[in-house]
């Protein structure tokens, strides 16, 4: 029988993990990470430096924010250091605290950060760009759990669980020097990829339509349904500013416009960048259908099915050949209303339920 801390550990789980939400591979690869190293912990006992890398946008801080309230921790402070908005000058202090007369401002003894997250949870945000200078000293807390404070003398224990955060390769930039091997490697114990959205196939929808009903919700409006074209537009979009750049648009989309139902054009997606390399699909301006302009797409019809007829109707096959993704080639063919012979034209599928992580040992 669980006792109160581990009821109440078990019924936040479902809630906060419950926002890390997708059903496409790479997603439910991670939500089995994650579960498995949940499944881990014990009450008291300590948790291993994870390092979340993504690009920005991905969500790197809401799933440090979900692990935290997610582990045995969830009752302590959750602290969110970004590394890149505090000056240099400024963020050994922050971290690490000072001792009254440490330099000529320090009138009186401030704790910093680490110290701040006891028995919690310090989110150290663009971790990539933390001055070499600080880095001997950040590994220094991390190995001994123990930190000093600017002009002290004595060094304290500290207990907070360490999670970073990089949108760049810290692999690459060890070898270039900018970042210390040691340090990355104590960092990276437990190593998350949050995937880019345009690898995340039809997860693209389920967050639109989750991000659709909560802001239509925020600000007191019919909540918003997306179009069948939409759908394929949001399949197609590269979507390099990933997740964030989708709730941008959708709140953008809620507040401008007042259709109950979104269109593709109400969306006012930029096309793709060109391709580079694959089968040639450009056709000259004065070729190109009026009705192919409206979608933001150039696409020689009759050479996608001679790819696709290549390919045996096979879409991996023939996105290959064409070097673009699935989904692009998939909007494709709804939009020029291509499909194999004798079947119905292609649609952009509904999503189903977001798959909830199993709870407990795998």
């Amino acid at each position: 029988m669980l006792d109160d801390g581990n009821a109440h550990l078990e019924s936040t789980k479902q809630s906060h993990l419950s926002e890390i939400i997708g059903q496409s591979p790479i997603m439910v690869r991670l939500q089995g990470q994650v579960a498995r190293l949940l499944s881990r912990q014990i009450v008291g006992g300590r948790l291993p430096p994870i390092l979340l890398e993504g690009e920005t946008g991905t969500g790197k801080g809401l799933m440090a924010r979900a692990l935290h309230r997610c582990s045995t921790r969830y009752a302590a402070p959750f602290i969110d250091v970004d590394c890149a908005a505090i000056p240099e000058t400024l963020l050994e202090a922050e971290l690490f605290g000072y001792e009254r007369g440490a330099f000529t401002d320090a009138r009186q003894t401030k704790p910093g950060l680490f110290e701040l997250a006891e028995r919690g949870t310090i989110f150290l945000d663009e971790i990539g760009l933390l001055p070499r200078s600080l880095q001997a000293k950040l590994l220094k807390v991390v190995e001994d759990q123990r930190v000093r404070r600017l002009g002290g003398t004595r060094s304290q224990l500290v207990d907070a669980w360490v999670i970073t955060a990089t949108n760049e390769d810290l692999a690459v930039a060890t070898r270039g020097g900018l970042f210390r091997e040691d340090l990355y490697h104590r960092l990276a114990t437990v190593t998350l990829r949050m995937p880019p959205l345009r690898e995340r196939g039809d997860d693209i929808i389920l967050l639109a339509e989750r991000f659709l009903a909560r802001i239509s919700a925020q600000y007191g409006v019919p909540t918003r349904l997306l179009s069948a074209d939409a759908k394929a537009a949001l399949l197609s979009h590269s979507w390099p500013g990933n997740v964030r750049e989708l709730l941008n648009l959708i709140e953008r989309v809620v507040l401008l416009w007042d259709e109950r139902i979104i269109t593709a054009d109400r969306l006012d997606l930029s096309p793709s960048p060109q391709l580079n390399g694959g089968a040639s699909l450009v056709t000259p301006p004065h070729e190109i259908p009026t009705r192919l302009r409206r979608f933001g797409r150039i696409v020689d019809r009759k050479r996608l099915v001679e790819v696709l007829g290549e390919a045996g109707w096979n879409l991996s096959l023939a996105a290959g050949q064409l070097a673009v993704p699935r989904n692009t080639l998939r909007y494709w063919m709804v939009k020029l209303e291509i499909h194999p012979p004798g079947e119905a034209a292609p649609s952009a599928r509904v999503a189903q339920p977001a798959i909830r992580l199993p709870m407990g040992n795998p």
